[in-house]
């Protein structure tokens, strides 16, 4: 059974149901099935997530629901660190791995994982990564980073390169198409073409990796990939758009693998604190055979 969501006001008639009782009446849940989805984090009041079974509600009220019954347990998995200081923290996500909550829970995902990794740290996320995608992600770790990251993300003046690996090889090219959401697109998806919604500019720089680069990596044809941009599913896009899609990009019409082998390799930037120049680097050992 695949994800299932609701979206409800909270009417007179509900006046005097706890949460979960809501839940089940006006999804159609069993009590269990809303107290479960309630404990995930996957029952939002008002736009925010709300866990506590006995609360009452107002008229009026929007509440969200999502459940999906083939989560699986909360993985115990522990996130390699790249780099760490006082103020940065860098991070290696493993591939199948969502950055941050879904809807139809907040304890599956990389930032729940490093909260329970770290309780110590209070983490600012500027960019993420697709859940199929592995690599780096870098955290600010107190205010005065916070700022200066969010600046350089947004001045796009943090160098990002990516290796993919295709089914055919691609000669150097540069793709600058503008990328939007494909209206009643199902599942949802993006493109370069047809009815888009809101399409933004995006300029994406591709080459094959070298023969050093790939070293002791499945074979195949493999690409690095330089991010002028950062709109959502850009590589992925862009590729398809050529006719290139990525290996286990099945959304895209890769061809069907194991993964989607699409890995976030090198961050250049200056220390947002500091000053310095930092080159960080997540070796992609996802991808040996």
């Amino acid at each position: 059974m695949a994800l299932q969501k609701w979206t409800f006001t909270v009417e007179p008639a509900d006046a005097g149901l706890r949460l979960d009782q809501l839940v089940a009446q006006r999804t159609g849940l069993s009590r269990r099935a809303a107290r479960e989805a309630l404990k995930l984090g996957g029952v939002q009041v008002d736009r925010k997530r709300v866990r506590v079974a006995g609360r009452l509600l107002k008229p009026g009220t929007e509440v969200r629901v999502a459940f999906d019954p083939d989560l699986p347990p909360v993985p115990a998995l522990t996130i390699p660190i790249v780099f760490e200081d006082a103020w940065l923290l860098a991070v290696d996500k493993p591939a199948g791995l969502a950055t941050q909550g879904t809807w139809a829970s907040d304890r599956h995902d990389l930032l729940a994982l490093l909260k329970t990794q770290r309780p110590d740290l209070a983490l600012f996320l500027h960019h993420r990564l697709d859940q199929g995608t592995s690599g780096l992600l870098l955290f600010a770790k107190d205010p005065a980073a916070n700022k200066g990251l969010a600046d350089a993300f947004a001045g796009r003046d943090i160098e990002k390169r990516y290796l993919a690996r295709l089914s055919e090889p691609l000669e150097a090219c540069t793709v600058e198409a503008p990328i939007g959401r494909l209206r009643g697109a199902d599942p949802g998806r993006f493109g370069c073409r047809g009815d888009l919604m809101d399409p933004k500019s995006a300029r994406t720089d591709f080459r094959p990796a070298t023969s050093e680069e790939t070293a002791g990596l499945a074979p195949g044809h493999y690409v690095v990939a330089r991010l002028h941009t950062g709109r959502t599913h850009q590589i992925r896009v862009h590729l398809a758009h050529l006719g290139h899609p990525i290996l286990g990009d099945t959304l895209y019409g890769g061809a069907p693998s194991d993964r989607l082998w699409l890995h976030a390799w090198r961050l250049g930037l200056k220390h947002p604190v500091t000053g310095d120049e930092l080159r960080l680097e997540a070796p992609p050992t996802r991808f040996q055979p």
